[in-house]
Formats: structure tokens, sequence, C-alpha cells
């Protein structure tokens, strides 16, 4: 039963899911509401200045019919050009104080537009008739004293011209506002489409590089704006993605060579081993085996620190460390694994830092010392004072 609602609905949710024709409808939605309100504004207000216009004109005519009948002392010899029609004048009546109309300027407006007033007030009635029919009139009605009694002054201006000239405008703007909401609606699909090209373009792009041509750019366009800006972030952070493979191929290298050169050696070893059916002396494991086996043990150790620094970073336990028993027992390892000779000069030192990488650094130079000594390693520790009252400790 509600299969065909919910595909619908998914339907247009995929129709307005881009970027681009959510702008639209926001942007056409917008101009809608706009062009609603400016239309309501300009209905009243063509309405209450066509209102305003014949109301002014009536109450001038009035006026006139009146300063007329006080010098005539009544309606009797009023000047008939008084009585002529104009735009806003339709309607002249003229009554007494019973209502009676004693003088009008159609014969057919035989029916009184306002009651009787009192000579100096002044009323204004909207929807009058004047005929049995349905016309209607926006009268001004004036009363006048007279010696001869009082009259009240009825002039009306028809509604019905001002009620068509204000449903003319009205429907202008149902035909009109429709095409310039669609109009707009178009431009601002194509101007979003323009504006958004570069980022399909970038996407295109970014699509096309791979991981082993990392060294192509995203097309950067000449607008200098946020789209612009995204592209040139995108290109320093591709150049940062080329640097990084090129360390870590440069890495790879170099790591397997540092691997090729004890893994020969072993290998070659256990092969002759095997080819001549003997066993390895040892001498052999002494001086050339182990040295390389622990060599291995080494590299693979830093490997796997270099793969958590990747991940994670390399953590840190700074507590306060016996720096002098770190030296101490990396000269004692190093005193039984060489047979160069080690000289010691240590001093109590306490520092805060992380034990266990204090402990490999050292390990490290030690190694290299080792590696490249001819007879004598001598390990010494020193402890310099800064002039910012900061110890330095140099090994």
């Amino acid at each position: 039963m509600y299969k065909h609602p919910a595909a619908a609905l998914r339907r247009a949710a995929e129709w307005i899911r881009p970027i681009r024709m959510r702008l639209t409808l926001v942007a056409t939605g917008l101009v809608m509401i706009a062009l609603a309100i400016a239309a309501v504004v300009m209905v009243e207000a063509l309405h209450h200045v066509l209102l305003r216009n014949a109301d002014a004109e009536t109450s001038a005519r009035a006026e006139q019919i009146a300063g007329s009948i006080r010098t005539e002392r009544g309606p009797a010899g009023i000047d008939q050009s008084l009585l002529a029609t104009s735009k806003n004048v339709a309607a002249i009546q003229i009554t007494d104080a019973s209502g009676a109309i004693r003088v009008t300027n159609n014969p057919m407006y035989s029916r009184p537009m306002a009651p009787p007033l009192e000579a100096g007030h002044r009323l204004t009635v909207h929807g009058a008739r004047a005929t049995d029919t349905d016309q209607e009139f926006q009268a001004t009605a004036l009363g006048v004293g007279t010696a001869n009694g009082t009259f009240t002054v009825q002039v009306g201006a028809e509604e019905a011209p001002i009620n068509a000239t204000v449903a003319a405008l009205g429907v202008l703007c149902s035909i009109v506002f429709p095409f310039i909401v669609i109009g707009m609606a178009i431009l601002t699909y194509v101007f979003v489409g323009r504006a958004l090209r570069p980022v399909d373009d970038i996407r295109i792009r970014v699509e096309e590089i791979t991981g082993g041509d990392l060294d192509q750019q995203v097309p950067v366009p000449a607008t200098a704006d946020e789209i612009a800006a995204l592209a040139r972030t995108m290109n320093e952070m591709l150049h940062r993605i080329a640097l990084s493979r090129q360390r870590q191929l440069q890495f790879v290298n170099d790591a397997s060579h540092e691997l090729n050169s004890p893994l020969t050696t072993i290998v070659g070893l256990l092969d002759l081993s095997s080819t001549t059916c003997q066993p390895i002396d040892a001498d052999t494991v002494d001086s050339v085996l182990l040295p390389d086996a622990l060599r291995l043990q080494r590299m693979v150790a830093d490997l796997l620190i270099l793969a958590r620094a990747d991940e994670s970073g390399i953590p840190l336990r700074v507590d306060d460390v016996d720096l002098d028993e770190i030296v101490n027992t990396e000269a004692v390892r190093l005193d039984a694994v060489t047979t160069h000779t080690v000289d010691v000069s240590l001093k109590a030192t306490r520092v805060s830092g992380d034990a266990d990488k204090l402990a490999r650094a050292l390990r490290n130079v030690v190694d290299n010392a080792m590696r490249y000594a001819v007879s004598r390693i001598a390990i010494r520790m020193d402890v310099d004072d800064a002039p910012s009252h900061s110890k330095c400790h140099r090994v």
C-alpha cells in the first residue's frame, strides 16, 4: 500500500541530494517568497493610492459644491458645471435634512449614498450605492448649512474602475512573476553549475591519480576564491604525500640493503654447513653469526618502533631516571660483547625522561662506536650548567 509513495519519496530525495539542486531550490524558494510579498505590497499600495486619489477628488468637488450652495442659499442656483463627471467623480447628489434628493447629476442615481449630516460634518462611505444595482461608490458626504436649511452634498467615485485596475495588477503579477521565478531557477542552476565545475574537475583528477603517480596536481581555477584555495591545499597535500612516499621508498631501499648484508652472511654460512655436512665452529658463531644475528635483531626492533610511531606516535613515559645507571648498564653489556678495552667515567646524574628511549639511544651510539672502534672505547659523562640554570648532560 505504501510502496509507491515511499519509492516516490526516495526518488525525490535522490533528486534534491546534489548541492547544485539544493542551492537552486533554496534560491528559487527565496525569490518566490520575495515576489509574493512584493505582489501583495504592490497591490495593496496601488489600491490605497487609488482610493486616496478618489477621496481627494470627491472631497474637492464636494467643497466646491458646498461653497456654491452657501453662495446661492440653496441648491437651486448651483453652477451646472459642478455637476459634471470626471475620472474620479461619477455620482453627485444633494439631499435635504430629511434625506430626499434635491439635485443629482443623473436621474438613475435615485438612492442617497450617505445619510443626512449636520452642517460642517464630513463622512466617507466605502461601498455606497446610488442605485438599486450592485454598482458601488466611494462617497464623500459634507453637511452644508444655509438660510434655507441644511443640505448634504454627496460626491461618489465609482469603485469598479479602481478594483479593475488593482485586479489587473494582480493578474499581471501572477503572469510575470512565475516567469521571473523560472528564469531565476534556470540562471541559478547554470551559474551554480559553473561555480562547482572546478570541484568536479578536481574530483576527476583525484580519481585519476594513482599511488605511483603522485606527482600530478589538481587544476587550480583562476577565480581566487574558496575553491581555488581548496585546489591549492589539495596540491600541497599531494606534494606532502609524494614526499612521504619517496621517503618510505628510500627507507625501504636502505633497510633492504642493511638487512641484506647480515642475512647474506648467515645464509651463506648455513648453506656451507649444509653442503659440507660440517657444524659451524664456535669461533665463527661468536665472530660472525652472533654479531649479524644481533644486528638483525636490532634492525627489526627499530622497524617495529617506526611502525608504532606511524600508527599512534612514539609514546613517552617520563619519570625520574638515573642516567649514570643506564650508562653503566650499557657499558657492562659492551664489555661483555666486545674485545675492545672499555673505559668508563660516570657521574651520578638524575634526569626526567623515558628510560627505555634513553637506553635505546645510548645503545645505538655505543653500537656505532663498537663498529668503528679499533681497540678502545671510552664512555664519559659530563654535566654542564647552562646560563638558564638548566643542566646539559653529555655522554
